[in-house]
């Protein structure tokens, strides 16, 4: 999708032609919008759905019990670095993810992608945390 894309916005032909003003821009505004949808909406999204799901399917233990795992979730695996990596490499991910799950980032999107985006980056805090000590 994403190659698409990018091959819409390098190849001289639009669905649109550019040389009507704002009204040959429309198409490329959409791309545009299709674009940070799938890259940052999307992934937000499909995160609300699969908590859903798992607690749609689970019962009220299950529940406590996966929020308990996530608590001592393994820090290296939240950050999404080795176990060896260095101090810097630590910092560059942590960086990485909290800016892509800040919650100001969803601020005008709805209240569960809001209370999602909180909760990762509250774990993205306890993680980092853990891992500078």
């Amino acid at each position: 999708m994403m190659i698409l894309a990018v091959l819409y916005f390098l190849l001289p032909y639009d669905l649109l032609p550019d040389g009507l003003g704002r009204i040959g821009r429309i198409d490329d505004i959409a791309v545009l919008m299709i674009i940070i949808f799938w890259l940052f909406i999307k992934p937000l999204i499909d995160e609300v759905m699969a908590k859903r799901r798992s607690y749609c399917h689970g019962s009220g233990e299950e529940k406590s019990h996966a929020t308990g795992a996530q608590a001592e979730a393994d820090p290296w695996q939240i950050l999404g670095v080795r176990r060896d990596a260095s101090p810097e490499e630590i910092k560059k991910a942590y960086y990485e993810l909290v800016k892509q799950y800040h919650p100001d980032r969803v601020n005008s999107l709805g209240p569960e992608l809001q209370a999602l985006a909180r909760e990762k980056t509250t774990q993205l805090n306890r993680a980092y945390e853990q891992l500078q000590k």
